[in-house]
């Protein structure tokens, strides 16, 4: 028997229901069937794909479920996956999980990529490492064809996880389509208990092939409505839905004075129902042409029974005024001259050892300034990041950035906004 085989069965011994859960996983899947019939989609579903309907259901629905299906390692891992993500969960209750099973070993470690769920945006792999010297993991991984040549136009995010069954995402950026079968050259980074990163010195190299019937086509949907917020116009251009995420696309009014670093926004459908979940790594895009960001990423809406019956809400959205200069800090007394936004509230600055560590305090959880810093005589240096405590008592956050080895007492920031408007009542954009 081969490892798909055994997968399936395994997957498939759910319709033998444990005596401790007779009854429940029925009952979920007859509300699953029920939630199927007349999808807008039209989506197929096989016998399997029941009972991983059935099993998704009541692992985010039922604690007793998925406490019972703990002691069964595949389902176990299955729950771990996609027991946090809607869109992950609404795939696999779907039937658009491709099976891999494919293993390496090297030095006493072995990389199992499991399964993938593909689309035309973006591909989540599943992977898991057995042995190894360390208690978390993640991956860089490089794409080719079935020609071994190179791809472009993907991005690769990856967290490092304690959990069995882990993931990578792959965002098909600027690919029309992604190719039908792939090269994937992984490179895994061991991180031990304190938190220092150990690369491991070798390529494992997995040749896979989508399965066009469960690579499942981009829907467009247009919306092509303006809005207006604080004086700045946006057009709401289109939707674009994939099962493991949805795709708000922006435009904005040339004549408008700042560009668009941010958005908060959610939908609801005609029963009320919410989606706000920003469900994956990647919740935003700039524009490779120009400032400002335009893109953003929520919970999948592709199997909604009729996107017509949704609204778009703009919550909040952040600005950055296009003539906005920078700000110089003096960071022996914390003073600065240009113009900081409204919601920050006090700068100081200490000098430890080698480096300088500016605090800025914000009223918005939002970083004031961008990384990237410049010393008195033009030269160019990078936070490398920030870190950030909030004091609810007083309203504040408190953003540090080290200067690491910096030497003089001016420093030059650009801004990462400049102001933040929040209508009283969200903005709606009916889809219908």
């Amino acid at each position: 028997m081969n490892r798909q085989q055994e997968y399936w069965d395994l997957v498939r011994e759910l319709d033998h229901t444990p005596a401790a859960l007779d009854g429940t996983a029925l009952r979920a899947k007859a509300r699953a069937k029920r939630r199927r019939m007349g999808r807008r989609w039209g989506i197929s579903l096989g016998s399997a794909a029941g009972v991983c309907a059935a099993f998704v259901l009541a692992v985010n629905t039922l604690p007793t479920f998925a406490l019972a299906c703990a002691n069964v390692p595949v389902l176990r891992e299955l729950a771990a996956a996609v027991a946090f993500s809607p869109s992950l969960s609404a795939a696999v209750e779907h039937d658009y999980v491709q099976y891999i099973g494919q293993s390496q070993s090297f030095d006493g470690l072995t990389l199992t990529l499991e399964s993938v769920i593909a689309d035309q945006q973006q591909m989540v792999v599943f992977y898991r490492v057995d042995g190894g010297a360390y208690p978390y993991y993640s991956v860089a991984c490089d794409l080719k064809d079935e020609n071994g040549v190179p791809l472009e136009g993907y991005a690769v995010t990856s967290g490092d996880s304690q959990e069995e069954l882990k993931q990578f995402q792959v965002h098909f950026k600027e690919m029309e389509e992604p190719p039908r079968k792939l090269t994937l050259d992984v490179e895994l980074l061991g991180t031990d208990a304190e938190g220092e990163d150990h690369p491991l010195d070798h390529i494992f190299t997995f040749q896979i092939a989508l399965d066009p019937a469960k690579t499942a086509p981009a829907v467009e949907v247009p919306v092509d409505q303006w809005v207006e917020v604080g004086g700045q116009r946006l057009l709401v251009d289109r939707l674009e839905l994939t099962p493991t995420r949805t795709a708000l696309y922006l435009e904005d009014d040339p004549d408008n004075t700042a560009w668009l670093q941010d958005l908060e926004f959610h939908f609801t459908d005609g029963s009320g129902a919410v989606y706000e979940t920003i469900d994956g790594s990647v919740s935003a895009m700039g524009r490779a042409e120009g400032e400002g960001t335009y893109t953003y990423y929520l919970q999948s809406l592709y199997f909604v029974e009729d996107i017509g019956d949704l609204t778009l809400w703009l919550d909040e959205t952040v600005w950055l005024d296009k003539d906005a200069g920078p700000v110089t800090v003096d960071l022996t007394d914390g003073s600065c001259t240009g113009a900081l936004p409204e919601e920050v509230t006090g700068l100081t600055a200490e000098h430890r050892d080698s480096y300088w560590a500016l605090k800025v305090n914000c009223t918005d959880g939002r970083s004031p300034f961008k990384l990237e810093y410049r010393d008195p005589e033009g030269g160019t240096h990078n936070t490398g990041g920030f870190s950030r405590r909030d004091d609810r008592a007083a309203g504040v956050c408190e953003f540090e950035y080290m200067l690491d080895g910096y030497t003089w007492d001016t420093v030059e920031f650009d801004l990462d906004f400049t102001q933040i408007i929040t209508p009283e009542e969200p903005i709606a954009v009916p889809l219908g």
